[in-house]
């Protein structure tokens, strides 16, 4: 994975961690970022960290499919996948080292076991898909971990990168191959 999009990835799971220096308890992670927003309107944007700002859209939103499954549609994103749980929809932005903004737009959720589902498209100000340094990125799918704890998917577009990933990050195991597979070819572009 590119040093671009592993900083995607981080910068948006940084939401979820509030912090870029350790890696706090759970609890300690929902209760800064909870203080952060608190008051929030949907929409509203916050400073959560110096120079990174959040914008949550939804929290534990439902769309629901005939099927208990929810179709997660990005507010300004310009996506939808299909998840089995209840969603948050939120865009966070900061700046790279190379002075670019950067823009993820994710929608994703957790099981009460930790078993995380989240698609996020990552999108820099300046048009490109990753810093021009970067090696050029590939679509594809792959298992992460030994054991394999998790499934990824990338998706290579025009002016951003998109990843779909579900991982079991807790006691919930990975689910069944057809639910892997359900969520991480359900991404379709919404603009």
């Amino acid at each position: 994975m590119s040093h671009w999009l592993r900083h995607a990835t981080v910068v948006s799971a940084l939401v979820l961690v509030g912090c870029k220096d350790s890696q706090p308890s759970q609890a300690e992670v929902k209760a800064k970022l909870e203080q952060k927003l608190a008051g929030a309107q949907p929409g509203e944007e916050r400073e959560v960290e110096p120079g990174s700002f959040m914008t949550m859209y939804r929290s534990q939103a439902t769309a629901p499919l005939r099927d208990g499954w929810q179709l997660a549609t990005s507010t300004k994103g310009g996506f939808s996948v299909e998840l089995p749980l209840p969603f948050n929809d939120f865009r966070f932005r900061t700046e790279l080292e190379d002075h670019v903004e950067l823009r993820t737009d994710t929608v994703g959720g957790k099981s009460p076991g930790q078993l995380a589902w989240t698609a996020v498209c990552a999108t820099r100000s300046d048009g490109k898909a990753g810093p021009p340094s970067a090696a050029p990125l590939t679509n594809k799918t792959e298992s992460l971990g030994v054991p394999i704890r998790a499934w990824q998917r990338t998706i290579v577009l025009d002016h951003r990168v998109c990843m779909l990933i579900v991982e079991a990050q807790g006691t919930d195991p990975l689910p069944g191959e057809a639910d892997i597979q359900r969520f991480l070819k359900s991404f379709k572009q919404t603009l």
